[in-house]
């Protein structure tokens, strides 16, 4: 089972690669591309290539994307939605919890960081997501 590190502002967190991937098409199908900002359509695009990567390096690149207060909110405020739906596996919502606490800042773990928070559970794990779309 491969993991990733998801980092943002030099903190963050190990996952293992099947939540991170659930994770991130949750996150990309929350966004409108209709409606919402060029980059958060970027984030969306760069969300669902990320899910096809196989390996141990998925990167959520919220240093890249999330580049102002506003677009932190925005994130946060996606993620609480989503944090709502009574159809999310245990380990999503754990996880998409992880994300929301890195982003306000209040993880303190690095990538050197015991992983007494690392999100456990089932395997064949059956995501939330269904699909990249």
């Amino acid at each position: 089972m491969s993991s990733s590190y998801v980092e943002f502002l030099n903190k963050g967190f190990w996952s293992w690669d099947g939540y991170l991937e659930d994770v991130l098409l949750l996150l990309a199908d929350a966004v409108d591309a209709k409606t919402s900002p060029p980059w958060l359509c970027s984030a969306q695009q760069h969300w669902k290539g990320q899910v096809s990567i196989w390996g141990g390096v998925i990167s959520p690149g919220l240093d890249e994307l999330l580049t102002t207060d506003e677009r932190k909110q925005a994130f946060i405020q996606i993620a609480s939605s989503i944090l709502t739906r009574n159809d999310l596996t245990s380990e999503a919502r754990e996880t998409l919890k992880l994300f929301v606490s890195l982003v306000k800042g209040e993880v303190e773990t690095d990538a050197s960081s015991p992983l007494e928070y690392m999100v456990s559970g089932e395997h064949p794990y059956r995501p939330t997501a269904k699909e990249i779309r």
